[in-house]
């Protein structure tokens, strides 16, 4: 009964998705001004932190957007579908937000995945959300570079509509 209370309310109160949203641009993808891949350099590597520069942009937009617009679903992907048709969304560009947000979500999967399997050899205890960006192959870095666009339109889109 209280997520349904929230999301009767909470797309009416300005100010809560005012903060919303703010709190949703606090993070940016990892992109540089010239739209490269901004890894930073962690013992000799260049990585991203897959979750607080990707796929935390698209939970935290699929969060607010379902807010906006009172709908109870509850996963980002759900989210996305139900919001885009309410907020008049061309389907192509709503199926980038979830496709680029699963792209991303299965690279953290993979990274957490080699890392357990070398924690169990060598016990290292490295963050398991960081990419080493020199080790993708082009396919791999295309996939990458092509989400993280997808997730700067998607936080352009929330500045337009909520930071007034």
């Amino acid at each position: 009964s209280m997520r349904e209370m929230v999301s009767l309310h909470a797309g009416r109160n300005a100010r809560f998705m005012k903060q919303m949203a703010e709190n949703s641009l606090r993070n940016s993808p990892a992109l540089n001004w010239r739209g490269g891949i901004d890894a930073q350099s962690r013992d000799g590597q260049e990585v991203v932190d897959l979750k607080l520069r990707g796929t935390a942009i698209y939970v935290d937009a699929a969060r607010l957007f379902a807010l906006a617009h009172g709908i109870a679903a509850t996963g980002t992907r759900a989210r996305f579908e139900a919001a885009a048709p309410a907020m008049r969304v061309p389907v192509r560009e709503a199926e980038a937000w979830s496709d680029g947000f699963e792209i991303l979500q299965t690279m953290r999967l993979q990274v957490q995945l080699a890392a357990a399997s070398r924690e169990a050899v060598d016990a290292s205890d490295g963050n398991a959300n960081l990419i080493d960006v020199g080790a993708l192959n082009d396919i791999d870095r295309r996939l990458l570079k092509e989400s993280l666009r997808v997730a700067r339109r998607l936080q352009q889109r929330i500045e337009m509509d909520y930071s007034r």
